[in-house]
């Protein structure tokens, strides 16, 4: 169990760090492609920066396998005092990651098939590319809602059993609270960076303390 702990907290910084370059890297690709009101524009602009976009996908990618570690690990030390929400928050967390996964996945092969079909026609890669873009938000959307669910629940937990400490259960309630509210919001960004901005500090947090046993 210790072994499944610390490896899971040792996941849960490797989580926070690839976050927190993932939240570099969404800068460093511009406004045109992170918020593509304009399929033909963002699919230009992708097609310049292909390399740092496709890295991004690859990025969030690694972060949502190694936060599989994390909630692993998270869930085994919430598992005595609340078995119950422990299973929740497995559980409902890993069908969020795996959509993560999805959306990450959609993005570096579907793009990188529309980038080359662009070459040859630009109007119907747009389309295509609007289709894609779509579905990717639809997967992101998803993802958000079930990892900040389990966000809220391992919050819960962790202040009902005192297995890590109480600042970090409440930077993950709030993170999670977040990440549900950007479901249903839009043209918010200050929710959605806030959100990300809290995940990081809450996933460094825990995966600190349960290193630390």
């Amino acid at each position: 169990m210790d072994r499944v702990q610390k490896n899971g907290g040792t996941a849960g910084l490797v989580t926070a760090a690839l976050l927190a370059l993932l939240f570099v890297l969404f800068f460093s690709l511009g406004q045109d492609i992170m918020t593509p009101g304009d399929p033909a524009k963002s699919l230009a602009a992708t097609t310049q920066k292909w390399s740092l976009f496709n890295l991004t996908a690859f990025v969030g990618l690694l972060a949502a396998s190694f936060a599989v570690l994390f909630v692993t690990g998270l869930a085994t030390r919430l598992r005595d005092g609340a078995p119950t929400r422990a299973r929740a928050v497995l559980y409902i967390t890993l069908i969020g990651l795996a959509s993560y996964a999805l959306g990450s996945t959609v993005l570096m092969l579907g793009g990188r098939q529309i980038v080359a079909f662009a070459a040859k026609d630009q109007a119907a890669g747009a389309v295509a590319w609007a289709s894609v873009s779509a579905v990717h938000a639809g997967l992101e959307g998803l993802g958000s809602t079930f990892t900040g669910v389990g966000a809220i629940l391992a919050g819960w937990a962790i202040l009902s059993t005192k297995v890590l400490p109480a600042g970090a259960a409440w930077v993950g309630i709030i993170s999670g609270a977040l990440g549900v509210l950007s479901l249903f919001v839009t043209g918010m960004p200050l929710v959605m960076m806030g959100g990300f901005l809290l995940t990081i500090v809450w996933i460094g947090w825990a995966g600190s303390a349960l290193r630390a046993g």
